[in-house]
Parts: structure tokens; C-alpha cells; sequence
């Protein structure tokens, strides 16, 4: 439920953000204040999540991003030299909105407030222990909350180990680390009939490595925060976690997706990247007009059930076993090549089924049975085909949720809208009257319907309109005219449309020729075009590439044009 609650609130704000005028409007300035330093993960994954939504507004906004170190020196200690800092940076430069990133830095900008940015609003992320007495007497301000839920991963705890006898907590004596460990002290008296709790706060490293080394193994450890020990000694990310999993003689869960990692199993955990993305765009909203005060706190925090596949192994958990919409992290994972693999046998198959097809109904002796069975046959394979296309389809788009990098991502999309393309051509085959050819009319409508699915031209604002006549094509000509149609209008959305949308229009009908008729492709967008200069044959792209290819297997002729946006013409002649 988790996952849809969070996929809820994403469409709620991006629906929001697509509203927004700031084309219009001078340059903003953006000042972010972070509370802890580069490097330390959950800063980082905070800061990607704002990036990921100004990056597209940077003609709007100019973003300026300040580190206040509280998490490897105290805040008494650095906030006067920062203060210093940032009355002689934006005094007289005052930034349009300021947005921070986790508690210190909330109650630092609220304190700055006065004297270097009064009428700036201020919008929040990662704040521990919200109430909005907290913002008692504040005006111009929202944000959302850091409401981690230590109910459920304790419960999560419990459930995957049933025989569990203690839960070991482990916390350090940073702000941050005393507000985890008043937090869990308010529901714990929930859990003290069913296991027994150990604490070990506010440590030095050596001792909590002794004390963590003769615990006994049929337990499980709560790791609330361990980056400074009582000694002042600073642990990074890296240092921390691996000495909790090297030393700990059981399994380790966390309340953050950034300590899921070096050993830690995982947990209910806060996402980062959601946070700081969550919080960008309600700045934009605020950017563009909408006062601050209108705009209630979001105190629904995006978490979602995290874990390290390495860990799970270490400590024999299976996956079965994970509540349903886990998201594991650094499981194993299968090559793209081998789906591309499947797609080559899948062809072969298809191909040598063809192939027997014909020797069987070329060895029949009565006319009326063979011509009979042929169609049935011819049919049986058609469909037969279009099922193995469809597998392969399928395979790779799970492969495609997999994955991490987006361009991995586009490269198997591509691959699944080309299959559907020939896929789609057997269908058609499949339930018309003549075995060899196919309408195209009908064809054309039920593939630009994927291709609409497919790139979600309705929320990019991407209108496809089409005029195509009604002609026969043969399977030797259906196929690769398939695949260019496919080819021209993905260009067209992924490259021929701005960002704000746009319009591809798609015509296809015949030209009379002296002696034969040829058919016209024409593709045309509403973007830039190609760059002055550009020549496509010259182009690296695979894209651009397999076009060429396909236009000389069907004979035809292309034509590149920058006519308010690129119009591209191919023309093939029909068979006699």
C-alpha cells in the first residue's frame, strides 16, 4: 500500500507542476541550506532529488547550495561562522526562496530569517519530530516531514525472525541521534511483552565493539544513528556501517534507504530522493505564484520497504518472505544480452516453423485438402509467431523495470516497440481474409495506439494525428514498413518534440509514377528540426542508421526536411 501511497502522491504533484507558468517569469534565486555535508549519503540523495526537478527550469532558477557540516561538528560551533558567511553572500543578494534539508538547517534559515532574507518563503524536507508548534509564530512556510514509522520495521523485525530474542539499539549523541531514540522510546511499550530491547547510546566506537561482540546470535540489531561516538571521533558512511555489520553477530535493519547498504539488511525506511524531490516541487509552486501559507505541510512521508539481497543471503532470508512491493537492492542481475538472445531464437523458431509449414504443404496431394490445411497452417503459424514476438516483448520490458540506468531503460524500449511492430504485423495476418498482405490502415491506428501507451504522449502533451489511406501491403513490404514507421515517429517524440509537447503529424497514401505506384511516408513534428549542417547519413545513431537500412531493403528513396520542425519523406514503389 505503501508504494501506491507514494505513487499517489508523485502524480498529485507532477499533475500540479504541469501547471506551472514559470517560462514567464524573471530568474529566481534559489538558496538551499543542507544541514550535513557532501558525502554523507542521505544529504546527497536529497540534494539528486531537487536537482533532478530545478535541472529543468534552469533558465527560471538559479540555484545556490550551502553545507552547514552539523553532522561532523557541532552546530554551536560552525552556525556562527556560517551566519557570518551568508550575511556577507546575500544580504544584498537575498534569495527569492530558501529550502532546507533536515532539522538543523530548518532552525538555522528560521534564525537568518530576520536579518538576511525577511520576505523569502521557506519550504522544508527531512524534518525529524514535526508539529506544527514547531512553526509557531513563522509565516511563508511548508514543507515535508521526515515521519519515518519505527512500528513498522519493528514489526518487519519480528515477522521475519519468529524466534527472536532481543532487538539491540543502537544510537549516537548527535541531535539527530537523541531525536531517533525519543522517537522509539514513545512506542516501545508496545513491543516490551514480545522481545527484550538492549540499548547501547552514546557509545565510543571500542566499546560499542566489545558490547556488540558478546551479544548472543539469535537476536537482531536497530541501528537509529552511529557517526560521531561519545569521544567526538567522526564516522563516515562507509566506516560506519561496515564496522555495525562486521561486528554485530546478527542482523542489522535501518529506518533510512541510504544505510541499506555494506551489511545492513533494511527496513520501513525514509526515501531521500523523494524528499528532496517532494520539496522542489512545492517550491516551484511557490515560484510561480501560490503563497506558501496555502500550502499544508506534507506529513505523509514518502517510505517504502527496502533491503540489501547480499545481506539477505548472509543471513538466509528469502525473498518469499518480504512484505509484497520490497524494493531489493543489488540483486543479481541477468544480462540484456541474453534477452537479446531470446529475441534471435524466438525469430529462428518462427522462421524454421515457416519453413516446415511450406515443405508439408507443398508435399499434399489433393488440391482442395492442401489448399484447406495451407490456410489453417498459414494462420496457426502467424498467430504461433505473434506469441513468441509477444514473449519476447515481455520479457524485455520486466527486464526494463530492472533497471537503473535510464539509457539501459530506452535501449530495451526501443527494442520492445520494434517487436511489437512485427508482432502486430502476424496479428493482423492473423485475421485477414488473405494469408500474404495486410491493411495498413488498421494496422497503423493499433500500433500509433502503443506508441501513445508506450512514450505517455497524453501527460508529455504530445498530440499524434494521422491520415492514412487504406492500402495492401505484402509481408515482404509490411514488415520493414513497420519498423520505419516505428523508427520515424519515436524519433519524433524522443527528439522531434520539446518538453512542454508538441504535435506529430503522420500521413501515408499512394503516388502515381510512370510505371508502377509508389507509396509516400511522411513524418512531421513541431520541433527544431536537425541542427544546421546535421547529415543524417553521416549519423552514428542506431536510430538514424536502421532507417537507412530499412529504406534500402524497400528499395524506396527518403527525403530530410526542416520545415517548421523536421518533415521526413520516404517513398517505396508497390509491387506490379
Amino acid at each position: 500500500m505503501c508504494r501506491y501511497r507514494r505513487r499517489i502522491i508523485l502524480s498529485v504533484f507532477s499533475l500540479t507542476l504541469l501547471s506551472i507558468p514559470l517560462g514567464g517569469l524573471p530568474q529566481k534565486k534559489v538558496l538551499i541550506l543542507h544541514s550535513y555535508n557532501i558525502g554523507y549519503v542521505w544529504t546527497d540523495l536529497i540534494a539528486m532529488g531537487m536537482r533532478s526537478v530545478f535541472q529543468e527550469h534552469t533558465r527560471d532558477i538559479e540555484v545556490y547550495e550551502e553545507y552547514c557540516d552539523t553532522k561532523r561538528y557541532p552546530p554551536d560551533f560552525v552556525f556562527p561562522h556560517i551566519r557570518q558567511l551568508l550575511y556577507s553572500k546575500y544580504r544584498d543578494n537575498p534569495p527569492d526562496l530558501v529550502l532546507t534539508s533536515d532539522d538543523n538547517a530548518l532552525d538555522f534559515a528560521m534564525g537568518l530569517r530576520p536579518a538576511i532574507f525577511p520576505q523569502a518563503p521557506i519550504v522544508f524536507c527531512g524534518v525529524n519530530y514535526y508539529h506544527p508548534y514547531r512553526l509557531r509564530g513563522e509565516k511563508n512556510i511548508t514543507g515535508i516531514a521526515e515521519n519515518f514509522n519505527i512500528p513498522r520495521t519493528l514489526d518487519l523485525i519480528l515477522t521475519l525472525h519468529p524466534n527472536l530474542s532481543y532487538i539491540a539499539v543502537v544510537s549516537d549523541s548527535t541531535e539527530t541521534g537523541r531525536y531517533n531514540t525519543a522517537r522509539l522510546m514513545q512506542v516501545i511499550y508496545e513491543y516490551e511483552n514480545r522481545v527484550e530491547f538492549r540499548f547501547f547510546l552514546e557509545r565510543t566506537k571500542e566499546e560499542l565493539e566489545k558490547e556488540l561482540r558478546a551479544l548472543p546470535p539469535n537476536g537482531a540489531v536497530l541501528n537509529l544513528s552511529f557517526w560521531r561516538d561519545r569521544s567526538g571521533r567522526v564516522l563516515t558512511y562507509r566506516e560506519s556501517l561496515s564496522f555495525l555489520a562486521e561486528t554485530a553477530p546478527c542482523p542489522i535493519y535501518t529506518l533510512w534507504d541510504f544505510m541499506v547498504n555494506y551489511g545492513t539488511v533494511g527496513g520501513y525506511v525514509a526515501d531521500g530522493k523523494m524528499q528532496g524531490k517532494l520539496a522542489a516541487e512545492l517550491s516551484l509552486r511557490i515560484l510561480s505564484g501560490e503563497p506558501a501559507d496555502s500550502i499544508p505541510v506534507v506529513t505523509e512521508s514518502p517510505n517504502s520497504y527496502y533491503f540489501d539481497y547480499r545481506a539477505l543471503e548472509r543471513w538466509g532470508i528469502p525473498l518469499d518472505a518480504l512484505p509484497d512491493g520490497s524494493i531489493v537492492l543489488n540483486r543479481p542481475k541477468e544480462s540484456v544480452y541474453r534477452f537479446v538472445l531470446y529475441f534471435w531464437i524466438a525469430l529462428l523458431v518462427a522462421g524454421g516453423l515457416a519453413f516446415l509449414a511450406v515443405i508439408f504443404f507443398l508435399q499434399r496431394s489433393q488440391l482442395q485438402r492442401m489448399l484447406k490445411e495451407r490456410e489453417i497452417l498459414i494462420k496457426e503459424i502467424h498467430h504461433r509467431v505473434k506469441n513468441n514476438l509477444q514473449v519476447v516483448s515481455s520479457l524485455l520490458n520486466l527486464q526494463k523495470d530492472t533497471m537503473f540506468d535510464l539509457r539501459d531503460a530506452s535501449y530495451l524500449e526501443n527494442c520492445r516497440t520494434r517487436i511489437q511492430s512485427m508482432a502486430l504485423i502476424h496479428e493482423n495476418l492473423y485475421h485477414s481474409t488473405h494469408m500474404d498482405r495486410i491493411q495498413i490502415e488498421p494496422y497503423c491506428r493499433e500500433l500509433f495506439s502503443q506508441l501513445e501507451q508506450a512514450y505517455n504522449l497524453r501527460e508529455r502533451r504530445i498530440q499524434l494525428e494521422s491520415k492514412i489511406e487504406n492500402i495492401q501491403l505484402r509481408l515482404n513490404e509490411s514488415i520493414p514498413f513497420g519498423l520505419l514507421l516505428v523508427e520515424l515517429v519515436s524519433n519524433a517524440i524522443k527528439h522531434g518534440v520539446s518538453k512542454e509537447g508538441g504535435e506529430i503529424y503522420v500521413h501515408c497514401g499512394l503516388v502515381k509514377g510512370e510505371d508502377r505506384d509508389w507509396l509516400s511516408l511522411e513524418v512531421k513534428d513541431t520541433g527544431k528540426g536537425f541542427p544546421e549542417g546535421f547529415n543524417p547519413k553521416e549519423a552514428e545513431s542506431l536510430g538514424l542508421q536502421l532507417i537507412h537500412s530499412l529504406v534500402d531493403q524497400l528499395n524506396g528513396r527518403i527525403e530530410w526536411r526542416n520545415e517548421g520542425g523536421l518533415r521526413t519523406i520516404v517513398q517505396f514503389p508497390l509491387p506490379v
